[in-house]
């Protein structure tokens, strides 16, 4: 089938002069070009048009993410997808068809919230036409947004762990347990074993817990037990509201650190969390029995 793409440079260009006009009347903060962004959208529109259907899922079970990772972008970053199809429209596509696709976005809701999504930085278009059909796909990646109304941003790991305390001496108050204290030489231990720089640090690597306290504390604790978690997509400093979602799966009742969590006999908590900037957040919490 023959496929025709118009002046690809400028309906790339045009479709993301119409999407930041209507972000930023939303207040929302521009996009930039995305290589990859724009060769996952042209690929899942291609594909689209060659085997005939109209699904963000192709028939060999990929979706936006897995395109935009075989793209070479990155799993910790937040990706959205918006796909538009036109029977018996004019071809090549033009720059009235790139308008009216957009158009029709914005007077959809969920094709709208992906457009103005805070917490986007990069955009991709691709577009495609042949048979009488056009088909066009707007990608979208960026940090994610969890600074948006996440509460206040924690300056260090003693604030992050007084707000970890909250949330889990609730819970504890709730099993009947009592409740923890900060220890510093948990939280010593915590950002001794969480690096500053989290690039390719994988959870699993983490190093024991006593061998990471202060050489003068390792004596003091009859137990020690760690929860440690990750997210994508979610922002790009540590705030408060990272603290609430990295407990709540802790105490999650299938959760694996739930009941070390509401152990009656630990005393005391150390917690540590850090931000890469580009959406990947890692989360520590150690707990410990005071002798």
């Amino acid at each position: 089938m023959a496929q025709e793409t118009g002046e690809l440079g400028d309906l790339r260009g045009l479709a993301l002069e119409l999407v930041n006009q209507s972000r930023q009347a939303e207040g929302l903060e521009p996009l930039v070009p995305g290589d990859m962004l724009d060769e996952a959208a042209q690929a899942h529109a291609e594909d689209m048009l060659a085997e005939d259907y109209y699904a963000h899922v192709g028939p060999d079970g990929r979706g936006p993410r897995d395109r935009f990772l075989a793209a070479g972008g990155s799993e910790w970053v937040l990706v959205a997808e918006n796909i538009a199809r036109c029977s018996g429209c004019s071809t090549p596509p033009g720059p009235d068809r790139v308008r009216a696709f957009h158009d029709g976005w914005m007077n959809s809701p969920e094709h709208r919230e992906n457009i103005l999504t805070p917490g986007l930085q990069r955009f991709g278009f691709g577009i495609v036409a042949g048979d009488g059909l056009v088909y066009a796909v707007q990608t979208f990646a960026g940090p994610g947004s969890s600074d948006e109304g996440g509460g206040d941003v924690l300056p260090d790991a003693m604030a992050a762990t007084r707000a970890a305390l909250d949330r889990l001496n609730a819970a504890r108050e709730e099993a009947g347990a009592p409740p923890l204290e900060a220890a510093p030489a948990l939280i010593d231990a915590a950002t001794s074993l969480l690096p500053e720089d989290i690039t390719g640090f994988r959870i699993q690597d983490l190093g024991g817990i006593r061998s990471a306290l202060p050489a003068d504390a390792r004596r003091d604790w009859r137990r020690l037990a760690l929860a440690a978690g990750a997210c994508g997509g979610c922002g790009t400093r540590p705030v408060e509201g990272d603290v609430a979602s990295f407990t709540e799966d802790w105490l999650s009742p299938d959760g694996a650190n739930r009941d070390r969590l509401l152990d009656p006999g630990m005393t005391s908590a150390g917690f540590v969390l850090r931000a890469d900037g580009n959406g990947r957040k890692v989360a520590l919490l150690i707990v410990g029995e005071a002798f």
